[in-house]
């Protein structure tokens, strides 16, 4: 769970406390880089989390050259956001059991806080050597320590990712390296299977045995890759009961990301990868009123939202048939139906596989058809940052203005911190989706920003914007306007071209556009 030490709210971490950022980046038998905002190292970054996967642009200060030798090809790199609170952590005691995560400071203090890595026991008599550089680790007992920076600040790490690009750039007055790092999913799904495997009538093999087998690398197809600890922090009647038999199988380059997305289908179960750097698949709360956040506009709390975008979707299929096949000697079948939709037009999917009964045919319908209702897409919103938000949360908007209210399953999220070079404005913000976001939903969200009102938006972008509708119309006529104020719309466009990389086509490209002097629009030619 993204966790911090003491609690905080998303408008804390805007408007009371300096905002944070921290990165790590280290890979074995490598030296570990630390970089902050407080280092100004960094200045730009923007981690977006969906169901395919995690994927983040870095933007980091070379300026002085310092980083142009380094080669950070396949580093880990692990991403936290928080504020400084100004806690105080106890000091480190001998022989003391430690958890994940735990905080302590040296006993004589050296103005630096230390994370627990690697939980365990610290020494029985001598403290360790604290290291001073920012994620560097030291071996305490069987305990882990990692520099976490200043004392008394604190952060959320969000799940760990692997460098896959390494950009230089060099422009007039500045130097920058750019990093795209992808996370375990994005992983797994260039993951191909390397030899076929197929299962027979009365394999006893579950949804969940095979999951672990694929991500742990067990199951011979994939043997030769990374494995993965996964853990099953909540379960439905399926995911461990149901046995697909000779319906599973993979066949010859299938990936693994494919597989375990495959499997799970036929329960209500979601998967997403956490801090821990494990897959957690849970049952996740779909109904009720009892919500992991709430984002409310003109209404008394502590999560606000600045813009939202709302869609309604017909669903199909809204009928969903599992049955055994005809020549099953002990047929069973079972079905469900998306009711609303169901009413209005009839859209069926038929499914046959080995079943137990009619009652868990029945109940793999039902995941199936809950699973069109969560990708149905109803809601997107503009936020303040808030560290805890996860992937699969169940969470609520509130728009008193036009007296309505959203709840759904959070299927997007962006966060996204910048650095405004010359005017030193500050970008600091999150984007959160539930249902299955569209690009286009995205897009819409972000320019609506740059037609809010002043006091909505002055913490989030610190230059003058123009309304939407007179930008475009501005553009489509010639009329020139200056790299500043059409800095949103360019926002807008490279938050789509990072949703379009999000879903991992390798056929497809998305030009990205940067603002100059000059403004240059480039046509289909170009």
């Amino acid at each position: 769970m993204l966790t911090l030490s003491s609690a905080l709210t998303s408008a804390q971490v805007l408007l009371n406390k300096p905002p944070l950022w921290k990165l790590i980046l280290s890979r074995t038998s490598q030296t570990t880089k630390g970089y902050s905002n407080a280092n100004a190292r960094i200045l730009r970054i923007s981690y977006t989390v969906t169901p395919s996967g995690d994927t983040a642009e870095i933007v980091l200060n070379n300026t002085d050259g310092a980083l142009t030798s380094l080669d950070f090809e396949h580093y880990q790199a692990v991403i936290s956001f928080g504020f400084k609170t100004g806690a105080s952590p106890s000091a480190w005691a001998a022989n003391t059991a430690y958890s994940l995560d735990a905080i302590r400071v040296p006993v004589t203090a050296n103005g630096y806080q230390y994370r627990c890595s690697v939980a365990g026991t610290s020494h029985a008599i001598t403290e360790p050597t604290w290291p001073t550089d920012l994620g560097v680790t030291v071996t305490d007992g069987t305990v882990t320590w990692e520099m976490d920076g200043n004392s008394g600040n604190e952060y959320a790490r969000l799940a760990p990712l692997r460098v896959r690009t390494q950009e230089l750039h060099s422009s007039q007055g500045i130097l920058r390296v750019i990093l795209r790092p992808a996370g375990i999913f994005n992983q797994l799904g260039k993951d191909k299977a390397e030899s076929v495997h197929t299962q027979k009538k009365g394999d006893t093999r579950t949804i969940k045995t095979l999951f672990t087998a694929i991500a742990g690398a067990t199951l011979a197809p994939y043997t030769n890759y990374t494995a993965y600890t996964v853990v099953y922090d909540s379960e439905d009647s399926i995911i461990d009961s149901f046995t697909p038999e000779e319906f599973f199988s993979v066949q010859l380059n299938e990936t693994r990301e494919a597989k375990l997305d495959e499997l799970l289908s036929y329960t209500g179960c979601k998967r997403r990868a956490e801090n821990d750097g494990k897959i957690h698949v849970f049952d996740p709360v779909t109904t009720g009123a009892t919500y992991a956040y709430e984002y409310k506009l003109n209404v008394s709390g502590e999560h606000q939202f600045w813009n939202k975008a709302i869609t309604l979707k017909f669903i199909e299929p809204n009928i969903v048939t599992v049955k055994t096949p005809d020549t099953d000697i002990s047929p069973h079948s079972g079905n469900a139906t998306s009711a609303t939709s169901y009413a209005l037009a009839y859209k069926g999917h038929t499914i046959q596989k080995r079943l137990a009964s009619d009652a868990q045919a029945a109940a793999i319908a039902a995941a199936i058809i809950e699973s069109n209702e969560l990708d149905a897409e109803k809601g997107l919103a503009i936020v303040p940052m808030n560290v805890g938000q996860q992937l699969w949360d169940y969470v609520k908007f509130t728009d008193a203005r036009e007296n309505d209210t959203r709840v759904g399953n959070v299927q997007f999220i962006q966060r996204e911190v910048e650095i405004h070079l010359g005017n030193q404005g500050l970008t600091w913000r999150m984007i959160v989706g539930f249902g299955k976001t569209s690009a286009l939903s995205i897009m819409a969200s972000l320019v609506m920003a740059a037609s809010a009102g002043a006091g909505e938006t002055e913490t989030i972008i610190s230059v003058d914007v123009p309304k939407p509708q007179a930008l475009l119309e501005a553009i489509v006529a010639g009329i020139e306007y200056n790299a500043a104020n059409i800095a949103i719309l360019f926002a807008a466009h490279n938050a789509l071209r990072e949703y379009v990389l999000s879903q991992q086509s390798d056929e497809a490209t998305f030009r990205k556009l940067t603002v100059t002097d000059e403004l240059i629009i480039p046509s289909e030619a170009a």
